[in-house]
């Protein structure tokens, strides 16, 4: 069984750098697991890393991120709790079929020429939440300090206008963590630290209020949080925008920016299953092996053809190349024959494949 100490030597007969002076054991290590994790499965798809990834919902959550460090991307179809759902990766198709629109309900409170305390209650629970981007992921923490309010996709919009009839925003950051029931109120435009616009590379988001998106309580500058950035005009309405949802099992979804958006929001835990291409794992210890063992060769050669680039040798670049070549046709070799048997599925594909009864085994057919 091929093992990484076999294939740092073979790197080191290819290369012609056998002494631990001329490159270290841990150096090749990295040299081989770089392009074990990131080259190689870039060159070729092979059906041996094509893994079912699965997980579940959690009610009231719609948005969910793809483990991208694990994962080089995903395939449809896509099914929850068994049942195949719409997928698409464009979201003009998506919010074309299952348009999302804001409730515009005015009134909500009224301002005191003061930046809080506000209290009152959204009359069209329960609301979607926003989300965080996927790094650093939705849901990521429920920190005060986690990320610019300017990043947020939020769902929530709480505004009102001040002395001078500027428009002062709330915008909702999605809940924190997984199992929350309410989520933070940012201002998606000043820093608290200087009352000048957001600057992504250097401010974070600070917390002027809360929001509860199962009854719909919205609490702002209470229990500590700032309110509103700038004071809201005495006897100025105070209006929200949110989208309310009736939850059921996802019909639909939508894969962007690295994330599943589903719709409608589910109402429970339902298993969420397709296929995807998984990455290697990395090799550490000198007794680990690769996925499949023919593979070690193709590994070996695509670690020297880097050590090869680096150094700038680009004579014994050019001369093991086509070993790099051979190998990697090799190692496809296997997916190609299994795929082979099979020709591309159609609509028809069943009806070809099991004719119906008294001419084949299936009475029923399909």
């Amino acid at each position: 069984m091929p093992t990484l100490e076999d294939i740092r030597n073979k790197v080191r007969r290819v290369t012609g750098k056998i002494g631990d002076n001329e490159i270290t054991d841990a150096q090749i290590n990295t040299y081989v697991n770089n392009y074990y994790q990131y080259d190689f499965p870039e060159e070729l798809r092979l059906q041996n890393t094509r893994f079912t990834y699965q997980f579940v919902t959690n009610a009231g959550y719609g948005v969910y991120d793809f483990p991208t460090d694990l994962y080089l991307e995903n395939m449809p179809p896509v099914y929850v709790g068994g049942y195949r759902i719409y997928m698409t990766q464009s979201r003009e198709n998506f919010y074309r079929v299952t348009p999302q629109l804001s409730f515009v309900e005015q009134n909500v409170d009224t301002g005191t020429g003061a930046t809080g305390p506000y209290q009152f209650i959204l009359n069209n629970a329960p609301i979607c939440r926003g989300w965080k981007p996927n790094p650093p992921g939705a849901y990521s923490s429920s920190s005060f300090k986690d990320i610019s309010a300017n990043l947020l996709n939020w769902r929530v919009l709480i505004y009102g206008t001040d002395a001078n009839g500027n428009n002062v925003s709330l915008v909702d950051d999605g809940g924190g963590t997984t199992g929350a029931g309410y989520g933070l109120l940012f201002d998606p435009k000043v820093s608290v630290n200087t009352g000048l616009p957001i600057d992504p590379s250097t401010d974070v988001g600070v917390a002027r209020g809360v929001i509860d998106y199962t009854t719909g309580r919205v609490d702002i500058g209470i229990g500590g949080l700032l309110g509103f950035s700038t004071a809201i005009a005495n006897g100025a309405s105070i209006n929200a925008q949110y989208v309310p949802y009736t939850a059921s099992r996802p019909q639909s979804v939508c894969f962007y920016q690295d994330q599943f958006i589903f719709w409608p929001i589910p109402d429970q835990a339902y298993t969420v299953s397709f296929e995807a291409y998984k990455k290697p794992t990395a090799m550490v210890n000198d007794g680990d092996s690769p996925q499949l063992n023919e593979w070690w060769q193709a590994l070996a050669y695509g670690a020297a053809d880097r050590i090869f680039a680096d150094n700038g040798d680009l004579e014994n670049l050019t001369k093991f190349r086509p070993l790099l070549d051979e190998q990697l046709k090799l190692v496809q070799r296997r997916t190609i024959v299994q795929q082979a048997s099979e020709r591309v599925s159609s609509i028809y594909t069943e009806q070809s494949n099991f004719p119906q009864f008294p001419f084949g085994n299936l009475y029923s057919g399909f």
